[in-house]
């Protein structure tokens, strides 16, 4: 009996290094699911009244591009030749943007392929989406992964596609003007009626909350 021991407790030994190498990549597991959640941990934990996931933190700036000062801005990462989300978001927008005519709310188009989407051509798409439509071009489809990244979207380029297709998020995000995310969108399927309560809401907010 004696001469078993050893090999029992490397038996042991063996398991407890086993169930160690488990627990951590639980562990390693349940912090990457929770940095994932943390973005919509405010809107699942606040009852807000809002449609939309409600934020509120800093976005990420664009260089070339300011928000209305008192308004809003919804922004959309997106590109020129997509077929599918897109098409489908940009004609959210449009409605949106008849509904907000003369309102301080604008729509920015960010593209996720700037090397294919000239400033020529975002300037002909933007003029037919509209007056209150911008457009903002990343250096490159690398810089353009890495600013959706920062509003938690993704963007993929299926290199050796028959167009190098990009796979993305379908999210609308709204900023105030210094940029604070204040909502989420993450379908195309909206209620445009209460996208369009959300927004008015925001910007009652901020007209009583603007200095006089």
């Amino acid at each position: 009996m004696a001469s078993l021991f050893p090999a029992n407790l490397r038996r042991f030994l063996r398991t407890v290094h086993v169930n160690r190498q488990t627990t951590s990549i639980l562990l390693f597991a349940a912090a990457f699911l929770l940095a994932i959640a943390l973005p919509v941990m405010p809107s699942l934990l606040n009852h807000s009244g809002f449609y939309g996931m409600a934020l509120d933190e800093p976005g990420e700036r664009l260089n070339d591009y300011q928000p209305p000062r008192n308004g809003l801005a919804f922004i959309f990462f997106g590109y020129r030749q997509c077929g599918t989300v897109c098409p489908v978001q940009l004609v959210n927008l449009m409605e949106l943007s008849q509904r907000f005519h003369g309102a301080d709310v604008e729509f920015l188009f960010v593209t996720l392929d700037p090397e294919n989407d000239t400033p020529e051509a975002l300037e002909q798409t933007t003029a037919s989406l509209g007056e209150a439509f911008r457009a903002y071009r990343p250096e490159n489809h690398r810089a353009a992964q890495k600013l959706a990244s920062a509003y938690n979207d993704f963007a993929v380029k299926q290199v050796g596609t028959t167009k190098d297709l990009i796979a993305h998020s379908a999210n609308l995000h709204v900023v105030t003007g210094d940029f604070r995310r204040r909502l989420v969108y993450t379908t195309p399927d909206l209620n445009l009626e209460l996208v369009e309560q959300d927004i008015r809401r925001l910007l009652k907010e901020n007209k009583s909350e603007s200095p006089i």
